[in-house]
């Protein structure tokens, strides 16, 4: 009997134990999802402004979905912006190379630190990461006379380069990445004959396609998304990129007449500038993630 009561017992404290954790799972659960309700509400409301009209925006009781939805404010937004085409190819030109650029130098530079020995290596590494701390908008004078002196300014290659070396989260990332792979991968590529560079090009390099990934979303959003260093080293209206030429044209008043030109059609030309950015998210998200579960262990 005595067998039996403890056997009940402790089947009542398993029972009780797994209601709890089930109970906290869905408190868990719930609270992600309000959280994710609450940053997504200003989206969610972005995207619905863009689709209505000045007469739907301005009601008494605004809705969180527009009753008559129209693409009025996109067409609006790209009337109202003729150099629209040449902005958005200057910022995916920026951006692209950049992008391209970073990854290629960070993964040379990330591999080096990661295999090979010489001295003063882990001091240039960590000076390096250093940098990480120091804000870009403190060294922007010198930035700009550097710049001018080597004739960069005023140039979408220029801005290439400048945002190419700013290399030291990208080479961290990848060095994290590259000291995750086992070294005897390269080391059986060497004894088949593969030099140095083969063994990196043809084994480590594709392993290490993770960590390639996520520098390239972290440098791509950073790019296109940057306003104060371009603005200051474009004074070419020409070379303006979209996120300038944007705030340029809605700080000119001659554009906030009509029956569209409300914070709706603001909201749908920031949506379009936004549009690249998460495209590029969504088909590299697979290699993202995997890329930070993988490659970024420490």
């Amino acid at each position: 009997m005595a067998t039996m009561a403890t056997a009940a017992g402790r089947s009542r404290a398993g029972v009780l134990e797994r209601l709890w954790w089930r109970r906290q799972v869905v408190i868990q659960r719930l609270a992600m999802w309000a959280l994710m309700a609450l940053f997504l509400l200003p989206i969610v409301w972005a995207v619905s402004a863009s689709l209505k009209t000045r007469v739907e925006l301005y009601q008494a009781l605004p809705s969180l979905l527009p009753m008559r939805p129209t693409l009025a404010n996109y067409v609006f937004a790209i009337e109202r912006m003729p150099a629209f085409i040449q902005q958005f190819q200057n910022s995916l030109l920026v951006a692209v190379g950049a992008t391209l650029l970073q990854v290629l130098c960070a993964s040379l530079a990330g591999y080096a630190f990661a295999r090979l020995r010489f001295p003063g290596r882990d001091l240039i590494f960590f000076s390096m990461v250093m940098l990480i701390f120091v804000p870009r908008a403190g060294g922007l004078i010198a930035q700009y006379e550097l710049m001018s002196f080597l004739h960069l300014r005023n140039s979408l290659y220029g801005l290439i380069l400048a945002f190419s070396a700013g290399i030291a989260v990208p080479c961290f990332i990848m060095r994290q990445t590259f000291l995750n792979i086992p070294s005897v991968f390269e080391e059986a590529a060497m004894i088949d004959g593969c030099s140095r560079w083969q063994a990196f090009w043809r084994i480590i390099a594709p392993m290490g396609t993770g960590g390639m990934v996520v520098v390239g979303l972290f440098e791509f959003i950073r790019v296109w998304g940057e306003f104060l260093f371009t603005f200051t080293m474009l004074d070419r209206k020409e070379l303006y990129t979209l996120g300038i030429g944007i705030v340029m044209t809605w700080a000119d008043s001659n554009v906030l007449e009509g029956e569209f030109s409300t914070y709706g059609t603001q909201c749908a030309g920031y949506l379009m500038y936004a549009a690249p950015v998460i495209v590029f998210y969504v088909l590299l998200q697979k290699w993202f993630i995997r890329g930070l579960t993988e490659g970024l262990k420490l």
